[in-house]
C-alpha cells in the first residue's frame, strides 16, 4: 500500500469513526436524556463530555493506526490503544452495567454488569487480530526497510563519487584567478639600474675561422674538436 492510499484510508477511517463514536452517540444520548429524564446511570450527569473525550481518542488512535504500514510497531500500538478506548467508551455508555429508571415513588434497577463484561471481553479479542496482523506483515516490513536502507546507502555512495569527480576535475583545471596571480609574480621585476647591474663590455668580433672555448676562453680554429689548452670538447655544431 502506497503512502497516498494510506492517507486516504486514514481520512476515511477518521470520518467513519467520528460518526460511530461521537456524532451518532451524542444524538442518541440527547434523545434519551430529553425523552426519558427518569433514566439515570452512574455517568449520566457528564455522559456527553465522556462520549466526546473517549470518542475523540478513538478517532485519533484509529486514524494513526490506519496511516502507518502493517507490520510496524506504531500501527500495533495505536491499534491496541484504540481498542482500549473503545472498551472504556462502551463502559461509560452502559453506565458500568447498572441503570435505574424512576417512575414516581418507584424505581427499577437494571443490573447488566455481566453482560457488559462479556461484551468487553468479546471486543478485547480483537487484540488477537491486531497481533496476528502484526506478526504476519512483520517479515515483509523488515524486508522493505532493508531494501530502503540499501537504496539510501547506494544513493549516498553515488553522490559521494560524483562529488569526488567534481573535486578532481576542479583541481585539474587551473582557476583563472590563480593563473593571474602566478603571471603577476612571474613578471613582477625591477629595472637593472635599480639593483646595481651593469652590463659588461661588448664582445669583440672574432676573426673568421676562429672560435672560443667556453671552458678556458682560449681561441681555437673552427676545425678542432678538442681545445688544445684545457682538453674540453667543442660542441658538434661548432666544428666546420
Amino acid at each position: 500500500m502506497t503512502r497516498k492510499n494510506r492517507v486516504s484510508d486514514a481520512v476515511w477511517t477518521s470520518f467513519t469513526e467520528a460518526l460511530r463514536f461521537v456524532i451518532v452517540p451524542l444524538i442518541l444520548v440527547d434523545l434519551v436524556t430529553n425523552n426519558y429524564p427518569q433514566l439515570s446511570t452512574t455517568f449520566m450527569p457528564n455522559i456527553e463530555m465522556f462520549v466526546v473525550f473517549f470518542g475523540g481518542m478513538i478517532v485519533a488512535s484509529s486514524t494513526l493506526e490506519a496511516i502507518h504500514r502493517p507490520g510496524t510497531y506504531k500501527r500495533m500500538l495505536f491499534g491496541i490503544t484504540a481498542l482500549i478506548f473503545v472498551c472504556m467508551w462502551l463502559f461509560i455508555i452502559f453506565g458500568g452495567g447498572i441503570a435505574q429508571f424512576y417512575f414516581g415513588p418507584y424505581f427499577v434497577e437494571f443490573d447488566m454488569t455481566k453482560i457488559v463484561y462479556v461484551i468487553l471481553f468479546g471486543i478485547s479479542l480483537k487484540s488477537l487480530l491486531i497481533m496476528m496482523t502484526f506478526t504476519t506483515s512483520r517479515n515483509a516490513e523488515i524486508e522493505r526497510a532493508r531494501k530502503h536502507r540499501v537504496e539510501l546507502a547506494k544513493k549516498r555512495q553515488d553522490e559521494t563519487a560524483m562529488h569526488a569527480r567534481v573535486v578532481r576535475k576542479a583541481s585539474a583545471t587551473p582557476r583563472h584567478g590563480a593563473f593571474e596571480r602566478l603571471i603577476q609574480a612571474e613578471f613582477d621585476v625591477t629595472a637593472d639600474d635599480e639593483v646595481g647591474f651593469t652590463s659588461g663590455p661588448h664582445p669583440r668580433d672574432l676573426p673568421k675561422g676562429i672560435k672560443v672555448c667556453e671552458v678556458c676562453g682560449v681561441q681555437s680554429p673552427t676545425k678542432d674538436y678538442v681545445c688544445k689548452n684545457c682538453g674540453a670538447w667543442f660542441p658538434k655544431d661548432t666544428v666546420i
